[in-house]
């Protein structure tokens, strides 16, 4: 099995040190379908688990450059390690002889703390971004900066670096790592730890602990470059540093591009040959004759017709020479053959994640929704089987669309999915008691579809540029997209069309957020 790796910053999350929810999803539907995942950080516990909480990670993680692994589903840490005395004189002395404002990490009382001294001016910017970080001790000055039992020091642009490094020697017991900020100002770190830690002695560790075959490590910056060299592959995204696109494997799509678990996903889904059905349109006999056969086996079976008739229908159509209810892992499919597996959903999309999970890895899956375009309403007398009343209604919303979309967002990139949209015209009938049309609890209503207008095929980001109305200029605000499309939820349509990657956001005009097509 293969121990996927990633590190945060610059890395798995976006420029803004955030975890985008499209990545958030897509990593969840991996975990959830049994691909192992972890993440190897600088970051300590408080900040990183805050950050990655949406996750429901299934490995021990790497914190502080390896200092100590901790595992998030029994709250154990597998491996913890600290400064000896020796160390500690060292550190006291780089501080207290050089002039050096380090943070220094220790476990005091059982926390994790980070003392500092609270008006030093190199480390302004950095705690201007890490607000609220429970691991705070700012201090007025040295006294108390060493207390506890120390594992971590950060120094931020420091005055003395070649002193620092010739204190700091894997000699002298520790190990370092020096690096530009992936975040503005862009300050050089110099970061010391305890020489039995380390990215690279970590992830040997992860790979022992989780059982794993391989690892693959994702990184961007030079504290990196350790966790490349014991990792079984490694990749540097498009924006890493140009040492660790040599040192890498490969490059893969950048941080802000998804780079990471689009790589994923194209690792752990193998692609499977699939043919699409009615290439060339709607095939009105074979519909007509797929409602003739719903309709029968409704009448041969207590009920009366409702919405089975449309997904029975739909069935019939897409998948009549395929086996109906066909057993797949721990679940049922509406249809399976030679040309893959069917899934009728009118909504409640969210039920079909767990399948989605299991489905895409054994074939390719094609999702069927109904799309109700052109409805007929008839008001019937129940008692005389008057016609009341015929109305038309058509629809031009696609909110429920999308919020069905928005529902499996994280496979919606998939390459073994087809979303495929079927615009219908039906007949709906409502039965009523007199001619006063009273609304009563157990009405019968009876709807049935009478053609398949069109066919709408959504199996890759650009094939959701057909939501955007005409006359949207190439960079457009959310407000501006709502005006064109009038009845469609803008917002709801953008938060599909970020996750599919179809649209990025390019930059802000006043407060409104600037899109464009990526």
């Amino acid at each position: 099995m293969t121990l996927y790796v990633s590190d945060l910053d610059g890395t798995l999350l976006g420029d803004s040190g955030k975890l985008k929810p499209r990545t958030a999803d897509m990593l969840n539907s991996f975990i959830s379908g049994g691909t192992l995942f972890s993440y190897c950080t600088a970051r300590g516990l408080a900040t990183a688990g805050e950050i990655m909480s949406s996750v429901h990670l299934n490995a021990p993680v790497v914190l502080m450059n390896g200092v100590y692994i901790y595992d998030p589903v029994t709250g154990e840490y597998p491996v913890r390690c600290s400064f000896g005395e020796k160390q500690c004189e060292l550190l006291k002395q780089a501080v207290t002889e050089y002039g050096e404002k380090p943070m220094i990490f220790a476990f005091i009382d059982g926390r994790e703390r980070a003392s500092f001294i609270k008006d030093a001016p190199n480390l302004k910017a950095h705690l201007s971004r890490r607000k609220g970080d429970s691991r705070r001790r700012p201090l007025k000055s040295t006294e108390g900066m060493f207390d506890g039992e120390m594992f971590y020091a950060a120094f931020i642009d420091p005055e003395n670096m070649s002193v620092l490094e010739s204190i700091f020697t894997q000699e002298n017991g520790f190990m370092t790592a020096s690096y530009t900020d992936t975040y503005p100002p862009h300050q050089r770190w110099f970061e010391v730890f305890p020489a039995s830690a380390g990215k690279a002695n970590a992830i040997r560790r992860l790979k022992e602990l989780t059982g794993a075959d391989e690892v693959v490590c994702f990184g961007d910056n030079g504290n990196d470059l350790p966790m490349f060299k014991a990792a079984d592959r490694c990749y540097a995204v498009e924006n890493a540093i140009p040492e660790l696109k040599e040192a890498a494997t490969g490059v893969i799509g950048s941080n802000e591009g998804y780079g990471v678990p689009e790589f994923i996903q194209k690792e752990i889904y193998p692609v499977f040959a699939y043919e699409p059905p009615f290439a060339e349109g709607p095939d009105a006999e074979r519909f007509r004759g797929s409602v003739a056969k719903a309709l029968e086996r409704e009448r041969t079976t207590i009920g009366t017709l409702n919405e089975k008739t449309i997904h029975n229908a739909l069935k019939c159509y897409y998948c009549d020479e395929a086996d109906h209810e066909a057993k797949i892992g721990d679940f049922y499919a509406d249809g399976a053959g030679e040309n893959g597996i069917f899934e009728i959903q009118s909504g409640n999309f969210g039920y079909l994640a767990k399948k989605l999970s299991q489905m895409l890895m054994l074939s390719h899956v094609t999702v069927v929704y109904p799309y109700e375009k052109k409805t007929h309403n008839y008001s019937i007398n129940e008692k005389t089987g008057e016609i009341m009343s015929v109305t038309q209604r058509t629809d031009s919303s696609y909110s429920k669309l999308f919020l069905e979309l928005y529902r499996i967002k994280a496979f919606l990139t998939n390459p073994n999915l087809t979303v495929r949209i079927a615009f219908l015209e039906l007949d709906k009938k409502t039965y009523y008691k007199d001619e006063r049309r009273i609304r009563r609890k157990g009405m019968k209503k009876e709807k049935c579809p009478t053609a398949l207008l069109k066919e709408m095929i959504l199996e890759r980001p650009e094939d959701y540029l057909a939501f955007l109305p005409a006359g949207l200029p190439p960079q457009f605000t959310r407000a501006e997209l709502q005006s064109l499309c009038r009845t469609t939820d803008a917002a709801l349509m953008l938060s599909v069309l970020e996750f599919t990657g179809t649209v990025v956001r390019c930059g802000k005009r006043g407060n409104s957020f600037l899109y464009e097509t990526r």
